[in-house]
C-alpha cells in the first residue's frame, strides 16, 4: 500500500513525502527459493541419448504396409526412455481396425502403460473392471507380458474418434469393441522396466507382401 505523509518544515511549510509499503505476502514472494542442493547430473541417468522424430509420412507407410501385410498391431520403433536406470523403454506402434471389427478378448498388461491418439475413424472399446476369467497370454514384442479374458464387470463403454487421446494405465482391462468405420491410432507404449525385450530397438521388419 501506499501511504501520504506530511511535515512542517523550518519555514512552516508543509511538505509531503510518499512512503510505500509492501504486503508481507509480496516481500516473501521476491525472495529467491533455495538451490536445488543436487548434483547437476544425477548418478545412473542418462543425459546422452538422442530425440526420435517419426513423421506424418513414415506413419503412413508403415499403415500401409500393415494392411498389406493382414497385421493390424505392429510395433514401429522403440527406444530408451532415459532417465534413472537402463531397462526404460518408449515404444511407438500403429494400430488399424476393419469396419465391423471386434476383438472377443481384454488385454491386461502387466507393466506397460499405453496411449492412443486416434489418427482417423471411430470406434468402441470397454474399459476398466474387473476380469472374471483370466488366463496368461503369450509375452507381446510390444507390451510385454500379461492376461486376458472374455468379461470384465464393471467395465465402461468407452467411444474414440480422430484426434482423441486415451490413456490406459498398465494392469488396466481393455478390449476393442466395435469400429464403426476404418479406424487407425498410434499407440505410445510406457515401458519402464524393459519388459518387452523381443523387439530389436528401432524400426520394424515386415516380411515380403504378396
Amino acid at each position: 500500500m501506499t501511504q501520504l505523509t506530511w511535515k512542517r518544515g523550518a519555514l512552516g511549510l508543509a511538505a509531503c513525502s510518499f512512503v510505500l509499503t509492501l504486503p508481507a505476502a509480496t516481500a516473501v514472494a521476491q525472495q529467491a527459493p533455495p538451490n536445488d542442493p543436487s548434483p547437476v547430473m544425477l548418478p545412473g541417468h542418462r543425459y546422452d541419448l538422442p530425440g526420435t522424430l517419426i513423421t506424418a509420412a513414415q506413419i503412413e507407410a508403415h499403415k500401409q504396409k500393415m494392411i498389406a501385410a493382414k497385421d493390424d498391431d505392429v510395433p514401429m520403433n522403440m527406444v530408451k526412455a532415459g532417465g534413472a536406470g537402463t531397462s526404460k523403454q518408449v515404444g511407438i506402434s500403429v494400430v488399424t481396425r476393419a469396419k465391423g471389427q471386434s476383438n472377443p478378448y481384454y488385454a491386461v498388461h502387466d507393466d506397460v502403460a499405453e496411449v492412443y491418439y486416434v489418427m482417423e475413424g471411430r470406434g468402441h472399446l470397454k474399459l476398466g473392471g474387473k476380469l472374471t476369467d483370466w488366463e496368461r497370454r503369450p509375452v507381446s514384442a510390444g507390451n510385454g507380458r500379461g492376461s486376458r479374458g472374455r468379461t470384465a464387470v464393471g467395465a465402461k463403454d468407452v467411444t474414440i474418434a480422430k484426434g482423441d487421446v486415451l490413456i490406459i494405465p498398465a494392469g488396466t482391462p481393455h478390449k476393442w469393441e466395435m469400429a464403426d468405420e476404418f479406424t487407425s491410432y498410434v499407440v505410445v507404449r510406457l515401458d519402464p522396466d524393459g519388459v518387452a525385450p523381443l523387439m530389436d530397438l528401432g524400426t520394424a521388419q515386415f516380411p515380403p507382401s504378396n
